[in-house]
């Protein structure tokens, strides 16, 4: 019957989770967002490209293969539109919420912090937005942060399941590289100090190092280089985002974790000061222990950031937007203020912390959820709309003014049938690109 209850109960909430994550992205829908850059159009257009043509590396270039394996895979299934892609990011968007609530209950976090944890990471204004994207940062940092919280507790398979989540993660964004390392690490530690976990552990540690080997091995086959990936990122970024200061490249992250998610950071440090002082207290030792797991998690957020910072100094960095590559971070952490606040609710302060968690949203994640990124210059409603309506010519010929012509092919549909000129570095205008095609001129 408790069995029952407790499934229900855990089905219930993670609905709860899927519902409110549904309800921030229709917010920030109806508040205007469309897309967080050309990336999301890019994105898609080589994801269509792999319909078309399968390849082991569909992009070509530095990006991680995973999403466009997954995305490629479903518009084999339901078409390759640029409705097929926005559909699929909104149902991954959704379902991102679920992961890090079932991974820190794996943590034995208690329901109450679980939820509060896993609410944090799904409302904040980056995971919001990113949610509705077609790209993978949302669902590849629940991943990323989910391995931690699973791998944060001795239990092979959990372990096991920490290795499958860092793979996606580590196959789809670079910022969870480092956790391939730290899991393999535990899971290696685990195995000796374990001997009936060696086996599966074992086998964890191989599976967790596998997405980095893997991507260095086919960089050093298809261009000649293990680091052909980091010299193209370098590139683009020196090419794209000019010089900056090394002391601004240094803090450039911490500040954006700040700036970006301030709800979180401060969540974060009152749930460091609770843990703080339920050590001073002398509490039960069963009960500190409940805080000791938490060392596996925050290292590896810690891990991430510097991570960030050393590739922001060495130009390895993304080129924009460097919130996108701290969701990892601010998920783990909003686990952590979790289940701090799960400690405040047993010491009876459940009302009050609720109310600071609605004073938290009220003051920092409604009102921010609306000040959408890709507004002004960065809109593409022309380019898709041109797109649509060019779906039934046979070929195009395309000449951009930046790269705004990627919304148009994903519109398009059929990159195969496109031939791209180089850039011409206009002004991005409603007309631009510039298109050429045989049935008329109508549209150009």
């Amino acid at each position: 019957m408790k069995r029952s209850i407790a499934v229900v109960a855990s089905v219930t909430l993670s609905a709860s989770l899927v519902a409110l994550k549904v309800a921030a992205m229709l917010y920030a829908r109806h508040c205007g967002f469309a897309q967080v850059s050309d990336d999301d159009y890019a994105r898609v257009v080589i994801a269509q490209t792999f319909v078309h043509a399968p390849h082991l590396d569909p992009s070509g270039t530095s990006w991680l293969p995973f999403p466009f394996w997954l995305y490629g895979i479903v518009m084999m299934i339901a078409g390759r539109s640029l409705e097929v892609a926005r559909a699929l990011a909104f149902g991954l968007g959704a379902l991102s919420a679920i992961l890090p609530y079932v991974a820190l209950r794996s943590m034995q976090s208690a329901r109450f912090g679980a939820w509060v944890g896993a609410a944090l990471a799904a409302l904040t204004p980056w995971s919001v937005w990113l949610g509705l994207a077609p790209v993978p940062e949302v669902w590849a940092a629940a991943c990323a942060a989910s391995a931690l919280f699973f791998v944060a507790v001795p239990n092979a398979r959990h372990a096991v399941i920490a290795s499958v989540l860092v793979l996606v993660a580590t196959l789809s964004r670079y910022e969870s590289w480092p956790l391939a390392a730290l899991v393999a690490g535990v899971c290696v530690a685990r195995a000796r100090k374990f001997p009936a976990q060696r086996v599966m552990c074992g086998v964890a540690s191989v599976i967790a190092s596998l997405g980095p080997l893997a991507w260095l091995a086919n960089n050093a086959i298809a261009h000649g280089d293990v680091f052909h990936f980091v010299a193209r990122v370098a590139a683009f970024r020196r090419a794209n985002a000019g010089s900056m200061p090394m002391g601004a490249r240094i803090i450039e992250y911490p500040l954006a974790l700040v700036h970006d998610a301030p709800e979180i950071v401060i969540a974060a440090i009152v749930g460091a000061l609770v843990v703080a002082r339920a050590a001073r207290a002398g509490l039960a030792s069963g009960h500190r222990a409940s805080f000791v797991p938490w060392s596996i998690p925050l290292g590896g957020a810690a891990l991430v950031l510097a991570f960030l910072i050393y590739g922001d100094v060495r130009d390895g960095a993304p080129t924009h937007h460097a919130a996108r590559a701290l969701l990892p971070v601010m998920f783990v952490l909003a686990g952590f203020a979790g289940a701090a606040f799960d400690e405040i609710a047993r010491q009876g302060l459940g009302r009050i912390a609720l109310a600071m968690l609605a004073m938290i949203w009220l003051a920092f994640v409604g009102v921010r959820v609306r000040d959408t990124p890709g507004n002004g210059d960065a809109r593409r409603e022309a380019q898709i709309a041109r797109g649509r309506a060019l779906a039934n010519e046979p070929h195009l010929d395309i000449t951009p003014c930046t790269y705004e012509h990627f919304a148009l092919i994903a519109a398009y549909g059929a990159p195969e049938r496109v031939t791209i000129e180089p850039l011409t570095h206009e002004p991005v205008t409603p007309t631009c690109p510039h298109v050429t095609f045989l049935a008329s001129d109508a549209l150009r």
